[in-house]
């Protein structure tokens, strides 16, 4: 059974969030005492539709839109029992990771205010404590499973088309999808098979994935698959990972060691941003204050589409939008956006091949805690090895491992093959007792 949360507890504490975290807070929310999410209380990033509120997307070009249409989860939840208390805040339209691009200012972890709490995520992350049940966020690149790990608390991430991604605002079609935070991997599943509703009406991709919750189990895996990253890792997660593969083997489950090969890992990100950044400047070209956005009157409609955009929209969408236009030129598409989707789909059938090998595949969620804010690191595939699972579309959640000498937490990732989710989720619980049995 879900963890229900407070409602009057959560409103009193998102009311005084000094954060930048909440968009909004639902003061006059009530308690629902039937369905399978009875009485519990979630918030959603403001990145969805709704009818009884506005939609910022944390961007000032959207300061005053009101959706006239409510998005396919909120719809679900609701009629499961859930109670929504509060909009969260995010880096604006999903496009950021470190909870820095919000129009409303920095999103610090709620750990340690000196940490960055990540993103896109962050508001949904950074309020998301004992007495909310679960909060709705998105996953574009690792935009909930990262955040998680940053704060010690599971991200989850379905197979693309699982969950209807209707009134989810647009930012890249092909890797876009809902997303969540729990307390628990038992709180994802119940949370699932809420969500897991094929929406053909308003979402083609979607699919019929739907289960019951009572098939799923605590299941044990015969096969491990992990990745051999321990010279790119903090001491403490190191540590962690070691411990952890050496219980699974105590388990007499089978470890299946994956050489890292840095060359194709290092390439996700390149092949996410050029495919990522390209299909936001076609989803977000609307935005230029007719249909959509706050105008600002020009001379002329190109004048008054540039003043509208330059003022309404973040450094970080403006560069990005640039970027993906520049991907998208005629005399760009072969070298930039073509080459990327034929390097994803060889990314698929790498990842593919691993997930075939084994029940899961497990790995750090990034090579150390949180990061502290302001400070320079050194990049490596470890900071964006998460956004694999986009590119492919299989399932990945994230779950505490450990804490460093901080007591700052860090997460494993747990994967799955494309559409087995229900498999991987039955394993994540094996894999979180097995956690837990260790630090008791």
């Amino acid at each position: 059974m879900i963890n229900n949360g407070n409602l009057e507890k959560s409103i009193s504490k998102l009311l005084n969030n000094k954060n930048n975290a909440v968009a909004h807070v639902f003061e006059n929310a009530k308690l629902k005492n039937t369905g399978i999410l009875a009485n519990s209380v979630f918030t959603v990033k403001d990145n969805y539709a709704d009818t009884n509120t506005i939609a910022t997307g944390s961007s000032s070009i959207l300061s005053n839109f009101r959706p006239s249409y409510k998005a396919t989860i909120i719809k679900l939840l609701e009629e499961s029992g859930s109670t929504c208390v509060a909009r969260t805040n995010l880096d604006e339209f999903g496009m950021g990771g470190s909870g820095e691009y919000s129009v409303y200012g920095l999103i610090k972890n709620p750990l340690n205010e000196k940490y960055l709490v990540g993103g896109s995520s962050s508001g949904a992350a950074a309020t998301f404590d004992e007495d909310v049940a679960f909060a709705i966020g998105s996953d574009t690149g690792d935009s909930v499973r990262k955040p998680a790990s940053n704060i010690g608390k599971v991200g989850f991430k379905p197979s693309y088309g699982a969950i209807s991604r209707y009134g989810l605002f647009a930012f890249s079609s092909s890797l876009d999808t809902v997303a969540y935070f729990t307390h628990n991997v038992s709180d994802a599943i119940d949370v699932a098979s809420v969500l897991y509703k094929q929406d053909l009406e308003h979402d083609l991709t979607s699919l019929n994935l739907s289960f019951n919750r009572e098939d799923i189990e605590i299941t044990k895996p015969k096969k491990v698959a992990y990745l051999d990253c321990f010279d790119k890792l903090s001491e403490p997660v190191k540590d962690s990972y070691l411990k952890l593969l050496e219980s699974i083997k105590k388990q007499d489950i089978e470890l299946i060691k994956v050489e890292a090969d840095e060359q194709l890992l290092n390439s996700i990100d390149v092949v996410y941003k050029v495919i990522a950044f390209s299909e936001a400047s076609s989803n977000l070209a609307n935005l230029v204050g007719t249909e959509f956005g706050n105008r600002i009157e020009g001379e002329n409609w190109e004048e008054t589409y540039l003043l509208t955009r330059s003022n309404g929209l973040g450094k970080m969408v403006q560069s990005r939008l640039i970027l993906g236009s520049y991907f998208l030129k005629e005399e760009n598409q072969i070298r930039y956006f073509v080459k990327a989707k034929k390097m994803r789909r060889y990314l698929s059938e790498y990842f593919t091949k691993i997930h075939k090998s084994a029940d899961i595949f497990i790995y750090p969620a990034s090579n150390d805690s949180a990061p502290l804010i302001n400070k320079k690191y050194e990049s490596t595939y470890m900071d964006f090895i998460l956004t694999y699972a986009n590119l492919v579309g299989n399932p990945s959640l994230t779950l505490k491992m450990g804490n460093d000498l901080n007591n700052m937490p860090f997460n494993i990732a747990i994967d799955g093959e494309l559409y087995q989710d229900k498999k991987m989720l039955s394993h994540a619980l094996y894999i979180e007792k097995l956690i837990g049995d260790n630090n008791e």
